[in-house]
């Protein structure tokens, strides 16, 4: 069978007429489990996003780049999107945002036997937090970031902040309750690794996006497509599924054999 005629067979298998059928190139951020360029099919997210895409008649190809260049480089158009970011309003200027394909539950990472009461980020004032360099935080963090009310401290990536944590240069890192282990787990020596913990306490849960630039408009109409087949799949259950199994298999690579 030629070329032409097996594309034309996917397309009629994927219920999508040959003119629409096209390819996107996303930014990969570096965030494991979830993004990254050497994790078990480039992470539990990457592979939600690849799966419901392609159920679109809809090809991906990933640019891994810094997390900063990764959405700075949708928003100005050098790729055509990214995935994994949270909705902001200065994003949301130059980015069309799909439904919430997953969400984070923000925590923070501390040294083990240091203990820190809090029921508000209000009552952080008195400690150092790291920050990772073109993350979001929450409106409510950023908020009292500006106010000067909470005192942060910028780094270019979340290990390079867990190591500020090990040498007591920051007091607590905010990173999702999944990531902050995993990280602990994989980046640092088992003896670092003991001396960090990150109690399950949420500050916010942050609902996570395919984003695609507004400069080309027929985006908006491929988000549709994504996100009628990310309903779909969330429906009959599938979702969970894929998630699950592909979780399983990026922690499993990590595991010491």
């Amino acid at each position: 069978m030629s070329i032409p005629r097996r594309l034309a067979l996917l397309a009629l298998l994927l219920g999508l007429p040959m003119a629409q059928a096209r390819s996107l190139t996303l930014s990969l951020q570096d965030y494991p489990p979830y993004m990254g360029e050497q994790l078990v099919e480039q992470g539990i997210l990457t592979q939600v996003v690849r799966t419901v895409f392609l159920r679109a008649g809809i090809h991906i190809k990933l640019v891994a780049v810094p997390n900063n260049r990764a959405i700075e480089g949708a928003r100005n158009g050098l790729y055509d999107g990214s995935f994994g970011w949270a909705r902001t309003p200065e994003r949301e200027a130059d980015l069309y945002y799909s439904a919430p394909v997953m969400s984070l539950r923000m925590v923070f990472c501390q040294r083990r036997g240091e203990n820190y009461r809090w029921s508000t980020l209000a009552d952080l004032a008195p400690h150092r937090l790291g920050v990772t360099r073109g993350n979001f935080y929450s409106s409510d963090f950023d908020a009292l970031v500006s106010a000067g009310t909470l005192l942060t401290d910028v780094a270019n990536s979340d290990v390079e902040n867990l190591r500020k944590l090990l040498a007591r240069r920051i007091d607590l890192l905010p990173i999702d309750a999944e990531v902050g282990p995993f990280l602990i787990q994989t980046a640092l020596s088992a003896e670092q690794s003991r001396q960090l913990i990150c109690p399950p306490q949420a500050y916010w849960s942050a609902p996570l996006h395919v984003v695609l630039t507004r400069q080309h408009p027929g985006n908006a109409a491929l988000l549709h497509r994504f996100d009628a087949r990310l309903a779909s799949m969330r429906a009959s259950g599938e979702l969970e599924k894929l998630i699950a199994t592909t979780r399983e298999a990026v922690i499993a690579a990590q595991r010491p054999h």
